[in-house]
């Protein structure tokens, strides 16, 4: 499952037009019972340069690593334990830091632990084509 990101400058803080995530970790616990299991990955990939300066980059907060906005740049993270793919890895929560100067680009991809496109092109999973072209 892939999702574009857009972030623009942020005018001045708590402005409805600021984008970013708050500290969030990507391993959610309810798709454990879905047909496509739980993200055991996630590839963040940088489409564009922010301005030196400019913010943007993504924060592992209990790692203590900013990771700057550089075009053509990725960052690849594990969201479940190596141990035990069924839970959440407490190490790789993050957040997006707000962009101060010009605009971020940004795509992320997250790895499930099942194949959810064979079951959905067989009408076992509904979720699967309701946020994509009416399902084309």
């Amino acid at each position: 499952f892939a999702q574009l990101v857009y972030y623009n400058a942020c005018p001045a803080e708590g402005d409805k037009s600021c984008a970013f995530y708050k500290r969030h970790s990507d391993y959610i616990d309810g798709d454990r019972h879905r047909v496509q299991g739980v993200r055991i990955f996630t590839l963040f990939m940088y489409l564009n340069d922010v301005p030196e300066g400019g913010g943007g980059g993504t924060r592992f907060t209990d790692l203590g690593i900013t990771v700057t906005p550089k075009l053509g740049r990725a960052v690849l993270w594990p969201s479940v334990l190596d141990s035990d793919l069924l839970t959440g890895e407490p190490k790789t929560h993050h957040e997006a830091v707000t962009v101060e100067a010009g605009v971020k680009y940004a795509a992320n991809l997250w790895i499930h632990l099942y194949d959810f496109k064979s079951p959905s092109r067989a009408g076992e999973c509904p979720f699967l084509g309701q946020n994509t072209h009416n399902g084309r």
